[in-house]
């Protein structure tokens, strides 16, 4: 988006992949830094039993890849808000959400709060590009 942004002159298209990506961006860093304190074992750790299909090397709580995936479906779903961009980034973030608990290496609390500062960190992050860009559109005037 940015690259094509640039390509054709479009400022909006810029300014929304800077909004999309510092949404992740934020998302992760803050997934990162509840993860180092809370330091939850991952499930497959705590339930020995349990078939480890694949392994991590971090904690649990929350999960990254969730919140990476809410970050960007929400981002995109606020700035185009048609269904046809709305309902295939939650149908993709949601399969993130179920396959990080399907490989068990997440509980079902973990997804849940990565998808809350997932949507979160968008949520701010359109509000913020919002009055930044009134503040672009005074000094222009």
């Amino acid at each position: 988006m940015f690259g094509i942004g640039l390509i054709k002159g479009d400022s909006a298209l810029v300014w929304n992949a800077v909004e999309i990506g510092a949404s992740v961006i934020s998302s992760t860093i803050v997934s990162t830094i509840i993860k180092k304190a809370a330091k939850r074992t991952r499930p497959y750790i705590t339930y020995p039993d349990l078939e480890e299909l694949t392994t991590e090397g971090s904690y649990s709580f929350p999960s990254n890849h969730t919140s990476g995936a809410f970050s960007l479906a929400t981002s995109l779903s606020l700035e185009y808000p048609k269904w046809y961009v709305i309902i295939p980034s939650y149908t993709w973030a949601s399969a993130v959400a179920y396959s990080r608990m399907d490989l068990g290496v997440h509980y079902p609390s973990d997804v849940l709060m990565g998808a809350f500062v997932g949507a979160g960190s968008a949520y701010l992050c359109h509000y913020l590009n919002k009055k930044l860009l009134k503040k672009r559109i005074k000094l222009q005037w």
